[in-house]
Formats: structure tokens, C-alpha cells, sequence
């Protein structure tokens, strides 16, 4: 049986992106679909809104001032309704073959891995065979109910999606490796928070 699945991104002072995240999220498949704007400056949250207007879908969440990406991931975890979550990036977008993974998710396992592709061609893969605690990234739909009181960490030198995962991985899922590559990565990205928190470490 099919399940409902709750697209959401957390965004901020993403203009140039943000339309095209959209567009590459199937809508026939998408129960809702949840942005939190963490308190843009550019013209980001003016385009959401004028996607609402031919996508019902939509549900945009409003940070009046930035509260960092943390918060905005877990705004939109707290939000979503759906059987399962998708968290996609901002300044990223789906390939075609995310029809292939969704169509998979039948409510059998936790967590549904896809791959994903940089936007300098390099392939990265999520396989049953690698320590699950690496790659913590946006390869993944979760079961909501599984997630629990699981969060994006808000402080420290650490990214809070590997927080995150940590605190998925600690509970044991039951995992599915689609070996499908169904995300475009838009790394390396100068601005980046993968870019700055790497930076950081040299």
C-alpha cells in the first residue's frame, strides 16, 4: 500500500535554487509539502509564495529572524503529517528516478536509502556493507513514527544532520538500499553548510 510522504527542505536566502528544489518533487507522490523559511533576506520566501498559488501542497513556515539550519530542519520535522519523511535541501533537487524509490516505500522498512550524484558527477552511495553511521546526508526517506523525538542538532562544530542520523542509527532501523540514484548534490558549494563546517576543520 501506498504511504504518505511529507516533503520537506529548510531555506534560507536561497532565490536561486528554490523553484527548481520544487519542481523536482513529484507532486503526485507528495502528501504535503513543508519549507521553513529561517528568515531570508532575498527574494526566497516572496518565490514561495507565489508557488503556492498553483501548488496546495505547499505549506511554508515563517522564521521571522535566522535561527540557524538546525531549528529549521526540526521546525519542519515537527510540521510534517505524513507516513514518511523527505528531507531535501534547498539549493539541491530530485532526479527523475525518485519515482522509482518512492515507489518502494511500502511501509516494510524504517528507513529507504537511494544514492546520490555531486554536481561534478561523483556518484555517492548508501550499501547495506558501509558503517551506517557515515554519509549522514540527504539519502534517505524515514518512517515519521520511527523518528520520534530524534532531531537536527542546533549548537556545536558538528553538522546537525550527523547528529540526526546518529540518533536514527542508535535505534536500530530496519533498512532498505534502493541503489538508485534519485538526488542531485549540489556540492562542493562555497557557502555551503558542509562547505563552511569542512573549512572549519583545516
Amino acid at each position: 500500500m501506498k504511504k504518505k510522504v511529507s516533503f520537506l527542505s529548510p531555506t534560507f536566502n536561497s532565490e536561486a535554487w528554490i523553484v527548481r528544489m520544487l519542481d523536482s518533487i513529484p507532486k503526485e507522490d507528495a502528501h504535503e509539502i513543508v519549507i521553513c523559511d529561517d528568515g531570508s533576506t532575498d527574494k526566497t520566501l516572496a518565490l514561495l509564495k507565489n508557488y503556492q498559488k498553483h501548488c496546495p501542497k505547499l505549506r511554508i513556515l515563517e522564521n521571522r529572524k535566522n535561527a540557524g539550519a538546525g531549528h529549521a530542519y526540526n521546525r519542519c520535522l515537527d510540521e510534517a503529517t505524513g507516513d514518511y519523511v523527505a528531507i531535501i535541501d534547498s539549493d539541491d533537487y530530485y532526479l527523475p528516478a525518485i519515482r522509482e524509490v518512492l515507489a518502494q516505500v511500502d511501509g516494510r522498512y524504517d528507513i529507504y536509502y537511494y544514492n546520490m550524484v555531486t554536481r561534478l558527477g561523483k556518484i555517492l552511495e548508501k550499501k547495506s556493507t558501509d558503517d551506517p553511521y557515515r554519509k549522514s546526508g540527504q539519502f534517505k526517506i524515514i518512517r515519521r513514527s520511527f523518528i520520534g523525538d530524534s532531531r537536527f542538532g542546533t549548537q556545536g562544530p558538528v553538522p546537525g544532520d550527523v547528529n540526526f542520523h546518529k540518533l536514527l542509527i542508535d535505534k536500530k532501523p530496519a533498512c532498505k538500499y534502493t541503489g538508485i540514484v534519485a538526488y542531485w548534490y549540489n556540492y562542493p558549494r562555497e557557502g555551503s553548510e558542509t562547505h563552511i563546517y569542512r573549512n572549519r576543520k583545516k
